[in-house]
C-alpha cells in the first residue's frame, strides 16, 4: 500500500499557490493523487541526495591519494578513467567546459590507440598527472556559460553549489599550472589543432594534429553522441546530457539563468569570474 505523503511536503509538491488545497487532498484519501504526490517525494529526496554527494565529493576530489581509491570502493562507472603510470595524455576541465569536443576529437586525429585520463572534473587528475610528468591538458569555460550547461545536465545541482565548484577546481590546480598546458573553450572548438601543436611542444610529444574543418567537426559530433549513448545506457541521445549544443538546452539554459542571476550570487558569481580571468592569465 502507497503510504500517504506527509502533511509538511503537500504543499510543496502540489507546487506554488496550492498549499491550503494539498493538505486538504492529502487528508481525504485521494490514493491515486497520494501515489502521485509520494513519487515525486521520492524524486525529490533522490535528488537532494545527489547533491549531497556533489558536496562530498568536490571536497575529496583534489587528494588523489584518496580520491581514486573511492571511485573504485563505490565502484564509480567513471573508475577505470583515473590518470595510471601507463597514461598518455590528461585531458581535465570542469564539466561542460568542452571535454568531450576535446576528447572526441583528440582520438578521431590520432592514428593508433593512446590512452587518455579524462571525464572526472576532479582537481586530483591534473594533480597526479602533472606529479607523474605525464602531458595534462587543461580546459577552461567562462563561468556563466559552464554553469549554465552543467544545470541543464545535472538538475539537481543549485547555481550556487556549480559556482562553488568551478572556484574549487580552478584554484585548487592553480599551483601547477606552469606544468600543464591551458585552453579556453573557443580555442578548443574553433581550432583544436592549435591546440594540440601546444601540448607536442610544451611536452615534446608526437600527437597527430586534428583539422579542424566542417567535415571533421561533422565526425566529431556523430562521436559525441556514440559517447553520451554509453555514458547514459540508452540507445537514443538524451538532450540534456549531450555535450553538443542544441535548441532544447538553450531553452533550459534560459529557465536557469534566473537562479544563476540571482542578486544573492552576485559576489560568487563575480569570483568565479575573476577565477577564470587570474587562470586565463588576462
Amino acid at each position: 500500500m502507497v503510504q500517504p505523503v506527509p502533511v509538511v511536503y503537500a504543499a510543496w509538491l502540489h507546487g506554488p499557490g496550492r498549499g491550503s488545497g494539498a493538505i486538504r487532498s492529502d487528508q481525504g484519501g485521494d490514493r491515486e493523487g497520494r501515489a502521485k504526490r509520494h513519487t515525486r517525494f521520492r524524486r525529490f529526496r533522490r535528488m537532494n541526495m545527489k547533491a549531497v554527494r556533489s558536496i562530498l565529493r568536490s571536497r575529496v576530489n583534489q587528494y588523489p591519494g584518496l580520491y581514486f581509491p573511492m571511485l573504485h570502493v563505490i565502484r564509480s562507472p567513471r573508475r577505470y578513467l583515473h590518470v595510471r603510470r601507463d597514461t598518455e595524455i590528461v585531458i581535465e576541465g570542469y564539466p561542460r567546459s568542452a571535454n568531450t569536443f576535446a576528447v572526441a576529437a583528440f582520438l578521431l586525429a590520432q592514428r593508433r590507440p593512446v590512452r587518455i585520463a579524462r571525464h572526472l572534473h576532479a582537481p586530483a587528475q591534473v594533480i597526479q598527472g602533472v606529479r607523474w610528468g605525464i602531458p595534462v591538458l587543461v580546459l577552461i569555460r567562462r563561468p556563466e556559460d559552464a554553469v549554465l550547461s552543467l544545470l541543464v545536465r545535472e538538475p539537481h545541482l543549485s547555481a550556487k553549489q556549480a559556482l562553488m565548484e568551478y572556484i574549487w577546481f580552478y584554484e585548487k590546480i592553480r599551483p601547477y599550472s606552469s606544468s600543464f598546458v591551458l585552453a579556453t573553450f573557443d580555442e578548443v572548438t574553433k581550432d583544436f589543432g592549435l591546440v594540440i601543436q601546444r601540448v607536442n611542444a610544451r611536452f615534446g610529444t608526437d600527437f597527430s594534429i586534428f583539422v579542424h574543418t566542417e567535415e571533421n567537426v561533422k565526425k566529431v559530433y556523430q562521436l559525441i553522441e556514440k559517447m553520451d549513448q554509453k555514458d547514459t545506457g540508452r540507445t537514443m541521445v538524451t538532450e540534456t546530457t549531450v555535450a553538443r549544443p542544441s535548441e532544447y538546452r538553450k531553452r533550459i539554459k534560459k529557465e536557469r539563468s534566473k537562479e544563476l542571476y540571482h542578486p544573492s550570487l552576485a559576489i560568487l558569481l563575480k569570483h568565479a569570474r575573476e577565477v577564470y580571468q587570474q587562470t586565463v592569465g588576462h
